[in-house]
């Protein structure tokens, strides 16, 4: 026995490295990522885990043999790579001061430790337009402190906590309401559904808002939960969104132990995830742009050309009151969201690595929250588990293939599949063919320092990333949503359904904390308000068995449409080893948007189903009105960060 134990100690001493703290992974806003996806497509460096963020621990593996092939660097690339190691290197003494701590014990097994830093950041965003309804700012200012350590040689921790102090104003155009589905709760709905009745479910709607101080889709959320407005700092001063200054905070957090060099861990953390993304947010099952929930998540590296991930999570009701606080008014007075988002998320990946090839399946599930061990059980299909529990779930499958030339770059294509009900359906044209697709290339630019240039193209059907409505889940007598989403926003990719986007992106890295980009994107989007909008271009869209198999889908052709040309440039400049650490951000942007409508004869010509008579060759124009107006300006973002960034 004793020997036994010895061999056990021994095994876990030399799995794990002296310093646990490499347990923990790397936030994905580090550059370390930028440069980790260009030195693999350049080959210097073994296929990482489609997963983001990696622990420290399996970052340095993957630098090191960045810096074993450095006659393939040129100087200032190797000084990148050395810079990114001596600010992640563990301080060889104690330190104790007001922005800065760090404490270790000098014992190897049981090793333990506590660090803490301060840090401060603060963020401001405007746009300037022609038509000056659109001219607004937001800024955000938040404070934040880390604790991180071991708890021993084999397990780390951290605590991310912060305030923001904020303010974003919202602009919310003419006949915003949008429709968004039928109530399944209603008396008699049942029976409707049923067709024993001529009497329409009662109508839902949602609000439309814009957020013009920032690039379309460019604005991401910090704070979480409630904001309290400082004109009413109580209960009764709380909103869901930052309409007018106060503040709010947040908690992030994990718990993370690793062997093998990282090639096998297993953590439990509140934070931002990417999976299976063939391009830095470019994921279709998880994406960057996704907000925090908290999930217990394993990741193993079985060979190096076979790599398998799984986690199960529970996702955070949205807290938009201020969009859907009609919605749900009828079922009980007084509710909010987080009555009817009540969901957890499984999801797990299989990925194939090979040099000239990289092939990744898996499959996701949102359910309402149960004790459903099937789901957390990683080593299952989910897709096809739901088959022994009953149809009640919201399920997909996914899947990326890329083909790479190292040195020259990859061209890749993804799909994730929400809903398409079996084969006689037209994919093109049937709503219930609800899927994304993507197809895109990069190419290393060799005679700059990390240098690519990335395009890709993404659609996003009608629908996609929503869930038809149910009110039959098991454990809930009452109606639950099931959309792909956490906190409000997708966990898929960033824009709404019924979109498509053309993005052309190039980005560098001159020096040691330098980075620059330039980006164009083309984006067209069903508009999700107004006279003409059109069905399932919103996350809160739900399809209904009152008329789910007669919808159809003519993009472009079936209502009014938002095209918007956005052209932006940034860069950032940090210096951490400087007396105060900062870092310095700034984009600059142009957006063109306008609308296009058909004719109204056309779009209002339905039939008793809600069928719209218009088709694939229904011709639409440009339009500029109150309702669907031209936004034509100049938006200007900076940022700047000091001490523990």
């Amino acid at each position: 026995m004793k020997k036994i134990i010895a061999c056990l100690v021994l095994f876990f001493t030399l799995s794990f490295n002296f310093f646990a703290q490499e347990n923990l992974t790397i936030d994905m806003g580090d550059d370390i990522y930028a440069v980790l996806e260009i030195a693999e497509e350049r080959g210097l460096c073994t296929h990482l885990p489609g997963i983001r963020p990696l622990s420290l621990r399996r970052i340095r593996l993957a630098l090191d043999q960045i810096l074993e092939n450095s006659e393939s660097l040129k100087p200032e690339e190797v000084k990148i790579i050395e810079n990114f190691l001596d600010l992640h290197a563990l301080p060889e003494k104690n330190h104790f001061g007001l922005d800065k701590i760090n404490w270790a014990n000098k014992q190897d097994i049981w090793r333990c430790s506590f660090n803490y830093t301060f840090g401060l950041e603060a963020s401001g965003s405007g746009g300037l337009y022609t038509n000056s309804d659109f001219n607004m700012a937001g800024f955000d200012i938040i404070p934040f402190w880390d604790f991180f350590g071991d708890a021993s040689k084999f397990v780390s921790y951290r605590l991310h906590a912060f305030f923001d102090i904020s303010s974003m104003e919202l602009y919310q155009p003419e006949g915003s309401d949008y429709f968004i589905g039928y109530s399944w709760y209603d008396t008699g709905v049942e029976e409707y559904c049923g067709g024993y009745t001529d009497v329409e479910p009662r109508r839902r709607t949602v609000k439309k808002f814009l957020n013009t101080s920032y690039l379309p889709f460019a604005y991401n959320k910090q704070w979480d939960g409630q904001f309290y407005y400082f004109s009413d700092l109580s209960a009764n001063g709380t909103d869901s969104w930052a309409t007018e200054p106060g503040i709010s905070g947040g908690i992030k957090g994990e718990i993370r132990t690793s062997l093998f060099d990282g090639r096998f861990t297993v953590g439990a953390a509140r934070m931002s995830r990417e999976w299976a993304a063939m391009d830095d947010g470019s994921s279709l099952v998880l994406n960057a742009k996704a907000r925090p929930f908290f999930s217990v998540d394993t990741s193993v590296e079985l060979f190096s050309f076979l790599k398998y991930s799984s986690l199960t999570g529970i996702l955070e009701y949205p807290n938009q009151d201020y969009i859907n606080s009609n919605s749900y008014a009828e079922l009980k007075a007084g509710v909010d969201d987080s009555y009817f988002f009540q969901n957890a998320f499984s999801l797990n990946m299989l990925e194939l690595d090979f040099k000239y090839f990289h092939f990744d399946f898996g499959s996701s599930s949102v359910w309402p929250k149960r004790f459903e061990i099937g789901y957390m059980f990683p080593l299952f299909l989910l897709v096809e588990y739901q088959n022994h529990i009953g149809d009640c779930d919201n399920l997909a499958v996914f899947a990326d293939f890329k083909f790479r030339k190292p040195g020259l770059g990859a061209i890749w294509a993804s799909i994730y599949l929400d809903e398409i009900n079996g084969f006689n359906n037209n994919p093109l044209t049937s709503s219930r063919a609800m899927f994304a697709g993507q197809l895109g290339t990069k190419f290393v630019i060799p005679w700059l320092n990390y240098s690519m240039l990335s395009f890709r193209y993404t659609k996003v059907e009608p629908y996609c990333y929503t869930h038809h409505s149910i009110n039959y889940a098991p454990s809930f007598s009452h109606y639950i949503s099931e959309s792909y989403t956490n906190n409000g926003e997708c966990l898929g990719y960033y824009l709404p359904p019924n979109s498509d986007e053309f993005l052309l992106h190039f980005e560098t890295m001159p020096k040691a904390g330098v980075n620059a980009d330039i980006q164009y994107q083309f984006i067209r989007h069903g508009a999700d308000y107004g006279s003409q909008q059109v069905p399932g271009s919103s996350l809160y869209s739900e399809m209904n068995v009152y008329n789910r198999d007669d919808l159809k889908k003519y993009f472009l052709h079936d209502g009014a449409y938002n095209w918007m040309h956005i052209l932006s440039a940034g860069a950032s400049v940090e210096s951490r080893k400087t007396k105060i650490p900062f870092k310095v951000t700034g984009n600059a942007g142009f957006v063109f948007s306008y609308y296009t409508v058909i004719d109204s004869d056309v779009y209002n010509d339905k039939d008793a189903n809600g069928v719209s008579a218009a088709d694939e060759n229904t011709p639409f124009h440009f339009v500029d009105n109150a309702e669907y107006p031209v936004m034509c300006g100049v938006v200007l973002s900076l940022g700047v960060s000091f001490f523990g960034f």
